[in-house]
C-alpha cells in the first residue's frame, strides 16, 4: 500500500508540473503590426507578440539600425511591462495599445502609449493596430477588442507636490471608453484613479461630465490644450475634478491661484515645479520620474539591461538562453516522472524492498534538481556578483 501511495503521489506530481512548466514557455497571446509612414515617405513595419507570461517579442533591440538607415531605434523605459499592462482590457479581453513613435536626430524612440504632439521633438506619430489573436487564445475563450482612436492631454499637477501626470484616454470600436494616468492600467471614464501620494496622503482623480463630453464623440477623441483640475481636500489627501474650466468645477474649494489650471506653472506656491533641465525647460521624462518617486501603486514591475541582452530580442544571447532555460524547465520534470515512475516499477515488480529505498532516495535527489533548475538565473548572478564579474541585478532578465 505504501509502494502504491508513492506511485500515486509521483503521477500527480507529474500532472501538476507539466502543465505549470509549459506555460514557462509563454503561449503566444496575439500580435500587433503597427504601420505608417515617415517624413521621408518610408512605410514602417512594427510588430509587437503578447505572451501569456508577461513577455512581449520586440521587432527590434535598442541602439538596432532597424530600418538599414543608420538610424538608432530605441523603446522607451519599461515599454515591456507598460506594453503589456495596457494590452490587458480585462481577465479574457485583450488590445493592441497605441503607441508614440518619435524621429529626430537623436534617433528613433517607441512609447507604449499615446503622446501629446506638444511634448514632441522631431517628427511623431500616433499609431493604433488590430489585434491577432492566436487559435490557442482563442480556443482558451479569449477575445479581442480594436482601439480606433487615443490621445493625450497636458500635464496635470498634484496639489502642493512636485508630481505631474499625463491623463491618457483611449475609445475601442464597440464604445467603450478608457482613461489612465500612466498609460498602463486603464479603468472606465466614469471610474476614479486613487493611489498614494506619499506615505500618509492619499488622491483621487475623476473625469467631469463636461470634460468626458468634449474629449469623446462616437468615432474619436479630441484631447483639449487646456484643461483644469479642481483641487478639493479630502481624508488623508486631495481629490481632484478633471473639468474643461474652472466654471464646471464641481466642488471648486481651491481657486485658480492655486494652480488650478493644466499647465500652469508654480501658481501661488500651489503646488511645486517639477524638476527642470538646465535650459528651464520640463521633459517627459521628469514629469514622470517625478511621478514614479509619489505613487507607489503604479509602476511596481521595472525592466532592466542585462549583459547578455535583451531576452525578447531573437539576435541576443539572453534570448537563446532564455529558450534553453524554458525547455529544460519542462524536461527536466518530465524526466523526473518517466525515470522515477520506471525504478519504482521495476521495485513494484521485483517486491524488492532494497530497490524500493534506492527508488524513493533516487526520486528525492531528482526532485531537489529539477527545482534547482528554477533558480538557475538567481544562483549564477549571485555567483557573478561575488566573483566581481557583473553588477547586482544584470541577469534579472532571465527566468
Amino acid at each position: 500500500m505504501k509502494r502504491l501511495r508513492l506511485f500515486l503521489l509521483l503521477f500527480i506530481f507529474g500532472l501538476i508540473c507539466i502543465p505549470y512548466n509549459t506555460s514557462a514557455l509563454g503561449n503566444e497571446v496575439a500580435s500587433c503590426n503597427y504601420q505608417f509612414t515617415d517624413a521621408s515617405g518610408s512605410q514602417i513595419n512594427l510588430k509587437y507578440r503578447i505572451y501569456s507570461d508577461g513577455s512581449v517579442k520586440l521587432p527590434f533591440g535598442d541602439g538596432d539600425n532597424f530600418t538599414n538607415t543608420g538610424v538608432s531605434w530605441y523603446h522607451s523605459d519599461n515599454f515591456t511591462s507598460k506594453f503589456y499592462d495596457a494590452s490587458i482590457v480585462d481577465e479574457s479581453t485583450v488590445t493592441c495599445p497605441s503607441i508614440f513613435v518619435q524621429q529626430n536626430e537623436s534617433g528613433v524612440t517607441v512609447y507604449p502609449y499615446p503622446l501629446s504632439q506638444n511634448v514632441c521633438t522631431g517628427n511623431c506619430y500616433n499609431v493604433t493596430s488590430s489585434v491577432k489573436l492566436t487559435r490557442d487564445a482563442k480556443d482558451r475563450g479569449i477575445q479581442s477588442k480594436k482601439i480606433i482612436s487615443s490621445c493625450a492631454g497636458s500635464s496635470m499637477g498634484f496639489y502642493n507636490r512636485q508630481s505631474y501626470v499625463y491623463p491618457y484616454f483611449r475609445l475601442f470600436s464597440d464604445g467603450t471608453r478608457e482613461w489612465s494616468i500612466d498609460g498602463s492600467n486603464y479603468v472606465g471614464v466614469t471610474e476614479s484613479i486613487t493611489g498614494s501620494i506619499n506615505s500618509s496622503e492619499r488622491f483621487s482623480i475623476s473625469l467631469n461630465d463636461s470634460l468626458i463630453n468634449s474629449i469623446y464623440s462616437s468615432n474619436s477623441l479630441t484631447c483639449p490644450d487646456r484643461m483644469y483640475r479642481c483641487v478639493s481636500s479630502a481624508q488623508n489627501g486631495y481629490s481632484y475634478d478633471l473639468s474643461t474650466s474652472d466654471n464646471s468645477c464641481m466642488n471648486p474649494v481651491f481657486s485658480a491661484g492655486d494652480g488650478q489650471e493644466f499647465g500652469s506653472n508654480y501658481a501661488n506656491l500651489g503646488y511645486g515645479d517639477p524638476d527642470t533641465s538646465d535650459d528651464g525647460s520640463v521633459t517627459l521624462d521628469d514629469l514622470r520620474d517625478d511621478l514614479r518617486d509619489d505613487l507607489n501603486s503604479y509602476d511596481q514591475v521595472t525592466d532592466c539591461v542585462g549583459i547578455l541582452g535583451d531576452p525578447n530580442n531573437e539576435d541576443s544571447v539572453a534570448w537563446l538562453l532564455q529558450q534553453i532555460l524554458n525547455y529544460i524547465k519542462i524536461l527536466g520534470p518530465i524526466l523526473v516522472v518517466i525515470l522515477s515512475s520506471l525504478d519504482f516499477a521495476k521495485a513494484i515488480i521485483a517486491s524488492d524492498d532494497e530497490s524500493m529505498k534506492k527508488a524513493e532516495k533516487k526520486l528525492m535527489i531528482r526532485l531537489i534538481l529539477a527545482v534547482a533548475l528554477f533558480l538557475v538565473p538567481t544562483l549564477v548572478s549571485v555567483m557573478l556578483d561575488l566573483l566581481g564579474f557583473t553588477a547586482d541585478g544584470q541577469l534579472c532578465l532571465l527566468k
